[in-house]
């Protein structure tokens, strides 16, 4: 208490007069920021939206245009199916229909060298033998032909049929049945896969045979190798034969195509375009070394899981 006695009065303190103008010029500012903020939040919101509704209109074309592709596709496949119906078909006559005809020449030609057997002259006897291979030899490409057209389109029991590479190897020796002075030797790995016998056997075949019918000199070797490399077989077929030189490496694969007459070499020059066209069609990939005078090798993968690629006319 003060001096005297006397008792000290206190009032409470409004709170306007707590205020202080730079509060005040303070807060305005703080209010003024806390709008242009929001101004420019919304100005983004606005160009998020118009980005967001560009965006799906795009998505909506895309969608569009995506129809549209599947349409055309969905039509290209239909017209692929009917051009492969007609080459069936095709197919199947020149199986049938026109192998009619050979026969009757064929049969013909014997009949006739039955009648004048007397009057046949040597030379005659030749031109008869010569008509009724040429016969033959139509037969045999118009059966190559028919096989080329169904590769990846037919698929029988042969195809679902699983063997061991050990049988496989046999049924290719067998079949082939190599004449003497020829050894086709098989590698040890072929005792350890099991494979689906078709096509993987009528390839090798095809290779091996060639490879036997196309040597230069009455003794040869062929080997016939395999290696595992992960999700597929890589198979090699090596020969020492006369090779074949490199401006030829890509017409060998043609078909018809063959590099010596078929006066010397008989057959319907269909065999390495099947090759080529089985392993494409089936998910492998072919390869050739060879040059003029220092043998071949064929080299192809083979997928162990087959998957058969839509084959195209």
């Amino acid at each position: 208490m003060p001096a005297g006695g006397a008792r000290m009065e206190t009032r409470p303190i409004s709170p306007a007069e707590d205020v202080r103008p730079g509060d005040i010029r303070e807060n305005e500012e703080n209010f003024q920021d806390f709008q242009r903020a929001m101004l420019n939040i919304l100005e983004d919101f606005d160009e998020e939206k118009h980005w967001l509704e560009q965006s799906q209109s795009a998505f909506l074309n895309i969608l569009e245009d995506f129809d549209l592709e599947k349409d055309k596709v969905a039509k290209a496949y239909r017209r692929i199916e009917a051009v492969n119906k007609e080459l069936e078909e095709f197919a199947y006559i020149a199986s049938h229909d026109l192998k009619a005809p050979l026969r009757v020449i064929d049969n013909a030609s014997k009949w006739l060298e039955e009648d004048l057997q007397e009057h046949l002259t040597p030379e005659t006897r030749e031109n008869m033998n010569l008509l009724r291979g040429r016969v033959g030899r139509m037969e045999k490409l118009l059966d190559d032909l028919l096989e080329y057209s169904r590769i990846g389109r037919t698929m029988d029991e042969q195809y679902a049929e699983i063997v061991t590479g050990s049988a496989m190897m046999d049924n290719i020796l067998t079949l082939l049945s190599p004449p003497k002075g020829f050894t086709v030797a098989f590698s040890p790995g072929f005792a350890d896969i099991t494979v689906r016998r078709m096509p993987l056997q009528q390839i090798l075949m095809n290779l091996v045979g060639n490879a036997i019918k196309h040597h230069d000199k009455k003794k040869g070797r062929i080997e016939v190798t395999i290696d595992d490399s992960g999700p597929r077989y890589a198979f090699a077929v090596m020969d020492d034969g006369p090779g074949i030189p490199a401006q030829f490496h890509d017409q060998v694969f043609k078909m018809f195509h063959t590099l010596r007459p078929r006066d010397q070499v008989e057959g319907s020059g269909m065999g390495l375009a099947m090759v080529r066209k089985n392993v494409e069609v089936f998910g492998g990939m072919l390869d050739l070394e060879s040059s003029e005078g220092k043998g071949s090798i064929f080299r192809f993968t083979w997928p162990k899981r087959q998957r058969i690629m839509k084959v195209e006319a």
